[in-house]
């Protein structure tokens, strides 16, 4: 049964995409139900913005999980990648309160090592895994499964901020000078990464809703 569940996680690409959109709703809505909960018991406004992000990450790959089926018409799934494209201009907003609240209201907390550097290895293989698969799905034309892999890009360049935070406050606690300058850089980067992200969605949608339109036109 573990071997064949394996297999076929290993050679259907479309069950392996809904068993991780399934995987991964399940820990963002625990994990934004907690913050919530603790929002609420610290009165804290970054566990509450936390909270707001990982419920927009659940509320995406859901609509994306009921979305993903290759029988699909061509033009609907090319406006599954559209509206997605939108979804990431309202996701950026929220990542831009979260990043206010970062700079201005929470204060370093230094964590282990061991397990920052644990998070940080952790944080670069899901983004390097994210790209080459992103880029492949692309070129494939897997405008659903490209939008999987869009939302985990960025939600992992979201996570590098988060993570330089975490690092700054271990291992540079004492240069609160450059926690100052890399912290807005790097979250300027993420969001115009976002935006753009959002804008070539949303381009390639409508280029190939047009391309479809005229080929359906000719026939």
């Amino acid at each position: 049964m573990r071997f064949s569940l394996l297999k076929r996680i290993k050679s259907d690409i479309r069950f392996r995409i809904k068993s991780f959109l399934c995987v991964s709703f399940v820990f963002n809505f625990l994990y934004a139900t907690l913050l919530f909960l603790l929002s609420r018991l610290y009165s804290s406004d970054w566990f509450l913005v936390m909270a707001v992000y990982y419920a927009l990450l659940c509320i995406v790959r859901i609509f994306i999980s009921f979305e993903l089926n290759p029988e699909k018409p061509l033009r609907k799934q090319i406006s599954v990648m559209r509206i997605c494209g939108y979804f990431l201009f309202l996701l950026n907003f929220v990542v831009s309160v979260l990043m206010f609240v970062l700079f201005h209201t929470i204060k370093d907390i230094p964590y282990h090592e061991i397990a920052v550097i644990a998070l940080a290895t952790y944080t670069f293989c899901t983004l390097t895994i994210a790209i080459i698969t992103s880029v492949r799905h692309l070129k494939n034309n897997r405008y659903i499964y490209f939008s999987v892999k869009v939302i985990s890009l960025v939600s992992a360049s979201v996570s590098m901020v988060t993570l330089t935070n975490t690092m700054l406050a271990t291992f540079g606690k004492e240069n609160i000078a450059l926690r100052n300058i890399i912290l807005p850089i790097l979250s300027g980067v993420v969001a115009i990464f976002i935006i753009v992200c959002a804008i070539l969605m949303i381009r390639k949608a409508n280029f190939d809703i047009r391309i479809f339109k005229n080929e359906r036109e000719r026939e």
